[in-house]
């Protein structure tokens, strides 16, 4: 029994950890976030995550009070604790509460992956079996795909998986893992009714260099939707740089389709797009946007370089505080900077002429592997996952490393 002091202590900790683990959880791809920073929020919640393991059995009592919140965020600690002391009843609690629902499992795998693989590899088999869920069974798969860790004959069970979920994030697994031996599974999921994995099928073929997967990736980004921006940068970085530029602008003339275009020019990283992306700073919703591809092209911030705007007036986005209104949908560019156009166009037309039309370009210079294992150190969250990608396209990696994983996984690398 602890004093009511300790446990007010232990509870605090309980909280912050549920807290930074979902701040963390947007900070993952974050332009706001490189891998220093964003160890010094892997720093803060690891040290929370500390004070409950230290609390010892009131520490995992606490956390598994939080439990019945099904917050994703209450889930994360409860789930490190139970794996790393070797709780099954713990463990079993915890994907009770957050195993079926797609946003409480993320905060699972998210702490599958914060726990040493020699810790999370001793509940695996217990995953990926037969026996269990096609809900646990994908949380299994993707514990191995954030620790870049091959499950082996169950990834290839799970890609023919009649459970869409299930089948879904196998297909990814693939291609983040390298496994080019289940090209022929991936190839048969480019046809599949289901988005999701027709999406994840064709982001796999194309890691690993079937022609096929531009075709599957063109109809996304034709039809919009959720993946039409992740569908047309990858279709970029797998298309003829002198196409893509047709292609793109093409896309941008279309209706809905100027923000997969953005996300498309920033992948592709031509500087011979960059006039139109200094038109798309002059709509406010897509100014923001258009301000991340320019720094993705270019490597200069807008802050740095003094190249930041003010929101334009009576511009809004993002739940307001009408009860009444109806569009709850969060701001997709938060946490980008206002662009001041005018100043960035001046800046263009006297530093433009020093990147060559045609080639492709990330923060500032050419996309050759040394200077993408060097972004992989140093860039920002976007820019190491851009850089990540590319280095799987050019089979200088096997698989696409993983960004969001704790800093000090990539420390230890070096």
């Amino acid at each position: 029994m602890i004093s009511t002091s300790d446990a007010d202590v232990v509870e605090q900790h309980a909280s912050e950890a549920a807290f930074l683990w979902s701040y963390r959880d947007a900070a993952v791809l974050d332009p706001l976030y490189d891998l220093e920073s964003l160890g010094e929020l892997d720093e803060r919640l690891e040290a929370h995550v500390d004070g409950l393991r230290l609390a010892g059995d009131a520490g995992w009592e606490i956390c598994r009070a939080a439990i019945d919140e099904e917050e994703p965020g209450s889930l994360f600690a409860p789930m490190v604790l139970a794996v790393e002391r070797r709780d099954l009843k713990g463990i079993a609690e915890v994907l009770d509460v957050g195993g079926a629902a797609p946003a409480l499992a993320r905060a699972l795998v998210s702490a599958l992956g914060w726990v040493s693989f020699s810790k999370a590899r001793s509940i695996l088999p217990g995953l990926l079996s037969h026996r269990v869920g096609p809900e646990l069974y994908a949380i299994g798969i993707a514990a191995c795909a954030v620790q870049r860790q091959d499950p082996g004959a169950a990834l290839g069970y799970a890609v023919t998986s009649s459970d869409l979920r299930l089948r879904a994030r196998a297909l990814r697994a693939v291609g983040e893992l390298g496994r080019a031996d289940l090209l022929d599974e991936v190839r048969g999921a480019l046809g599949s009714e289901d988005e999701a994995c027709r999406f994840a099928a064709a982001w796999s073929a194309a890691v690993l260099g079937d022609a096929a997967a531009l075709r599957v990736l063109g109809a996304i980004v034709d039809r919009g939707g959720p993946l039409a921006e992740r569908a047309c940068a990858m279709t970029m970085r797998r298309m003829d740089p002198a196409v893509a530029s047709t292609w793109l602008r093409a896309l941008a003339g279309a209706p809905r389709g100027a923000r997969a275009a953005l996300a498309g020019a920033a992948a592709l990283g031509d500087p011979a797009l960059m006039p139109w992306v200094l038109d798309c700073m002059g709509t406010p919703e897509l100014a923001r946007m258009a301000g991340g591809a320019f720094t993705m092209i270019t490597g200069v911030g807008l802050e740095e370089a003094k190249l930041r705007g003010a929101p334009p007036a009576g511009f809004r986005s993002g739940p307001s505080d009408d009860p009444d209104d109806e569009d709850v949908a969060m701001d997709p560019d938060e946490s980008l900077p206002w662009p001041d156009r005018e100043k960035i166009a001046a800046w263009w037309g006297g530093r433009g002429r020093e990147m060559k039309r045609g080639t492709r370009y990330l923060l500032g210079r050419p996309m050759e592997v040394a200077w993408l294992e060097e972004v992989l150190k140093r860039g920002s969250q976007p820019a190491r996952a851009a850089a990540a990608v590319e280095l799987g396209l050019r089979g200088a990696r096997r698989g696409v490393q993983e960004v969001r994983a704790p800093a000090w996984h990539e420390l230890h690398r070096r």
